[in-house]
């Protein structure tokens, strides 16, 4: 065709928004290892850790999601007072970082079940 230009209408979401999208569905963005590597790279991002527990709340997810938030940035060394946000939620009952985990490891903090090994 020509080559005339138009401009795309794109709709984005926000470095936070996709930390909580990947940490629901760690199977779309390459699996676990590959969203710890997200969690530590958004670090040097500077991404908000307030933004974020913003963001989940009101998701209202039936799911403790953030539990599983919580141990990425945990793992990717997040200050303290970040892993206190994450904290704040609830943790009632026992998660899975991912589905279909044959060999696992429990992490008592977070309450949530991870990959043995990772």
């Amino acid at each position: 065709m020509g080559g005339g230009s138009r401009d795309l209408d794109l709709r984005t979401t926000t470095l936070e928004r996709t930390l909580i999208d990947i940490a629901v569905r760690p199977f779309y963005a390459g699996g676990v290892a590959e969203v710890a590597k997200a969690y530590e790279m958004a670090k040097d991002k500077e991404v908000s850790v307030n933004r974020l527990a913003s963001m989940l709340t009101k998701m209202q997810f039936g799911y403790p999601y953030h539990q599983a938030i919580g141990y990425y940035l945990e793992r990717a060394g997040y200050r303290s007072a970040q892993l206190d946000l994450m904290r704040q939620f609830p943790r009632e009952r026992d998660f899975y970082l991912t589905h279909q985990m044959t060999d696992k490891h429990y992490v008592k903090d977070w309450r949530l079940f991870v990959p043995k090994g990772f």
